[in-house]
């Protein structure tokens, strides 16, 4: 049997040296590791603004333990990037609120990936990168297609 070269494999190794370049070019904008690590949950919530947000709703969003999501949240507290409130009616449950200075952390680090992905898709035509969210749709389908039901698999919006 001829060995073939996995796109999991590939796609994974791609994913990794990605998020690698993209902490270290936010690293050097001067942006702090729970940004670098977690910023697409702020940006999340950022673009939810108008949504009632609960912790819960996170967890089953991005696919994470509630543990982990605990420890984001209360990072995320402390740095002033969000607020916690009590729901008005259910009191055990806290309403999760960006504050405006998440809203400047989430816009200026924004501004900074959009920066570095146009440094990683120097050279790359419109026609190739269609061609890359056709095969990644592909994929999305087969996948669910085999019964997976797990996470939420983002292609394009």
């Amino acid at each position: 049997m001829e060995h073939k070269e996995s796109l999991g494999w590939e796609l994974k190794r791609m994913s990794n040296t990605i998020g690698s370049f993209i902490g270290a070019e936010l690293t050097k904008a001067g942006f702090d590791e729970i940004i670098i690590t977690h910023g697409w949950i702020l940006g999340y919530l950022c673009h939810h603004e108008d949504t009632v947000i609960y912790q819960k709703d996170i967890e089953t969003r991005f696919c994470m333990p509630r543990s982990t999501v605990a420890n984001v949240m209360k990072q995320f507290e402390q740095m002033g990037y969000i607020k916690r409130q009590s729901d008005e009616k259910d009191t055990r449950l806290k309403r999760i609120i960006v504050t405006d200075i998440g809203k400047k952390v989430h816009e200026d680090s924004m501004k900074s990936i959009f920066a570095t992905n146009e440094k990683m898709e120097e050279g790359i035509s419109d026609k190739e990168r269609q061609t890359l969210h056709n095969i990644f749709d592909k994929i999305s389908e087969n996948m669910k297609r085999s019964g997976f039901e797990g996470g939420t698999i983002m292609t394009k919006s």
